[in-house]
């Protein structure tokens, strides 16, 4: 039996022959360009004990692949931690895939219900690595947890980056990035509100 398995990979870091897919498709426009540091999806299949790019002209067995990469990732056991030193309620899930949780609706539906809100904020930093929180301390607690995600990413190793930036997630997707522009935004709008 084949495996399959959907990676996160920095943006334009794959092959041009590669099956990729958009992490956020048509993903709202940055001035500060923070769009294109949205990692994309990479299939890989297993050959010979590795991972390699499955080539783009294999798009039309897409949905098979998915069911095997399913298989795949479920192989990887994964553990949580509270990420205690950020404001708010932040947690960190490690693992061989855990980064491809970001892929998952059901966990990201689940994370609605135990972060207690319809949006929240996620980011695959690294491989092996996924952060949620961010929102529940406010401005300053998102800011605290943008600031970490980058941390944690410049901190890797250069092979185990993903992405620096923080996504916005609502309704159980990946839907915009959150960085120092828009934390600005809302900042001023919660000071104007008082």
């Amino acid at each position: 039996m084949l495996r399959y398995v959907p990676r996160l990979v920095p943006a334009g870091s794959a092959p041009a022959d590669a099956l990729l897919e958009p992490l956020i498709a048509d993903p709202p426009k940055s001035p500060m360009g923070e769009h294109e540091l949205i990692p994309q999806v990479a299939w890989m299949v297993e050959r010979d004990g590795a991972f390699v790019h499955v080539p783009a002209s294999e798009r039309g067995s897409l949905e098979e692949m998915r069911g095997m990469a399913m298989i795949t990732m479920l192989d990887g056991e994964l553990s949580n931690e509270s990420l205690d030193q950020l404001p708010g309620v932040n947690l960190a899930t490690n693992g061989a895939y855990a980064a491809e949780l970001l892929l998952d609706a059901d966990h990201l539906a689940a994370l609605h219900t135990i972060l207690g809100g319809r949006v929240y904020l996620a980011a695959a930093p690294r491989r092996g690595r996924f952060l949620v929180g961010g929102v529940g301390a406010g401005v300053d607690g998102m800011r605290a947890f943008v600031a970490h995600v980058k941390r944690e990413h410049d901190a890797a190793p250069a092979a185990e980056r993903i992405s620096p930036v923080t996504l916005l997630v609502r309704d159980a997707a990946p839907a915009a990035i959150v960085g120092e522009l828009q934390l600005a935004a809302l900042a001023q709008a919660a000071t104007e509100g008082r």
